[in-house]
């Protein structure tokens, strides 16, 4: 194993050289994240790379930027793993790119090479999980993955088997809270220690490898979230000295043969130094957008959507408040009435134009928003508002339309996630979990399906 960076390694045997989750450079998430540590594997360096698997279409793991980058004579020689979607968005882009592409059935076990197979499944709307076998072993990659009963984990472990080395994510990558609810911040990063202990219990891997979680809250209106993010060296005390979990920690160029030892203490130490350097340097600043370009992308958002969902129940979608803190005025959004300045009304969310511009901008822009924390929830703020109005593209940009079925498949999860009545539900679309502390200014818990936890 060659660790690549964050959630990206290079697993090699016999003739395959298997790259996952590849992130090397730039920011991400309109500029809230950046990776904590440079990237040793250059452009170049895919020359020898013969496959890639993408778990799924976040940034952090699929990075079209990145990608495009690479030359294009390895790219004709690079084969992508990816698992079946609807939309196809992912394997069309590698095709367009010039890559070959394989995609895998779910909990179906692959051979891609002689003594090199490679398994996969879902969780949620995107995010997926695999297995691979190789030489006699068994790693599992976990890497966002959230599975909140104990069955669902067994289940791949009936399916995968003994597990020689397990990955998964360390830390939280979500809105954590306001700025102030520090509280809540050091929940969250204590029920990361709690998922990481659970899939070490029901896994019972011979080793285990804290990934997933090599970034930074970048920006401005972020940073704050760095405080009390779980560090590496700190996990590594946990899972040694509390769990006896076998630990590898391994730095952006680093070796590693699996199933030997390794010791850690220099990896921890370069990840210190830059936990040092990202502390002291000054955040990215806010860019502010127009209110006559916001407008603009409001017409367009509502004119798109529109025409590929139903309207009456787009217009039955209640009205949003939004402050704008950079250009200290309230706006109104809905689907019925548009983007326009009210006065003195309650505002359900608190961000800046840049970042009300991308949710307009993008389908993936209120997902986006929740995973960078770059808002806050006043006092009787409803952020449900603003977030089911963004759920809409979210939903669309996987094959997803907003009908009368897909209120139905909504009502039956909704009494699903009623009873587990600790989680707070922020509306979106797949993976994140808040606890109910985080939204006591909604009357009513509500589920962020967004993508991270």
């Amino acid at each position: 194993m060659d660790w690549v960076n964050h959630a990206s390694f290079i697993l090699r045997s016999g003739a395959v050289s298997l790259l996952c989750d590849p992130w090397l450079d730039g920011a991400i998430f309109n500029q809230g994240w950046s990776l904590l540590s440079p990237t040793r594997l250059a452009y170049d360096d895919f020359a020898a790379i013969t496959h890639i698997w993408f778990s799924h279409e976040h940034p952090d793991h699929f990075s079209p930027p990145c990608l495009k980058k690479i030359p294009e004579q390895y790219r004709r020689r690079i084969t992508v793993l990816f698992h079946i979607t609807k939309d196809k968005r992912v394997v069309n882009l590698c095709k367009a790119l010039g890559f070959a592409v394989v995609e895998l059935p779910e909990w179906q076990t692959v051979e891609i090479a002689p003594d090199f197979k490679i398994m996969s499944g879902m969780q949620g709307l995107i995010d997926s999980w695999s297995a691979i076998f190789a030489e006699g072993k068994t790693l599992l990659n976990m890497n966002d993955c959230v599975f909140e009963r104990d069955r669902e984990l067994e289940e791949i472990k009936r399916e995968v088997g003994n597990i020689d080395v397990l990955l998964s994510q360390f830390s939280y990558a979500t809105w954590v809270g306001n700025r102030d609810n520090l509280a809540a911040h050091k929940k969250h990063a204590a029920h990361k220690l709690m998922e990481m202990s659970r899939q070490i219990r029901v896994f019972e891997p011979a080793q285990f490898i804290p990934f997933a979680s090599y970034i930074f809250f970048s920006h401005s209106e972020n940073v704050f979230m760095n405080e009390n993010s779980n560090r590496i060296g700190d996990v590594f005390h946990y899972l040694t000295r509390e769990l006896n979990a076998p630990t590898v920690v391994l730095y952006p160029g680093d070796e590693w043969i699996v199933g030997s030892p390794f010791d850690s203490a220099e990896s921890i130490r370069r990840y210190n130094e830059d936990y040092n350097r990202v502390q002291a340097a000054a955040p990215t600043a806010p860019t502010i957008s127009s209110l006559v370009t916001l407008e603009e992308a409001a017409e367009k958002f509502i004119m798109k959507f529109s025409e590929k969902n139903n309207r009456f129940l787009l217009n039955a979608l209640p009205p949003a408040v939004v402050y704008l803190s950079d250009l200290d005025v309230h706006l109104e959004l809905s689907f019925r009435g548009g983007l326009r300045v009210v006065e003195g009304a309650q505002p359900d969310i608190i961000l800046s134009s840049d970042s009300l511009l991308n949710c307009l901008t993008t389908d993936w822009g209120g997902e986006t928003l929740v995973i960078n924390g770059r808002f806050q929830v006043p006092s009787g703020g409803r952020p449900r508002r603003f977030f089911w109005i963004f759920r809409v593209p979210r939903h669309n940009s996987v094959g997803t339309t907003l009908d009368l079925k897909f209120l139905g498949r909504q009502a039956v999860e909704k009494v699903r996630s009623a009873v587990n009545s600790r989680w707070c539900l922020l509306p979106g679309l797949v993976t994140v979990s808040l606890p109910a502390a985080n939204c006591a200014n909604d009357r009513k818990p509500f589920r962020l399906h967004g993508g991270r936890r």
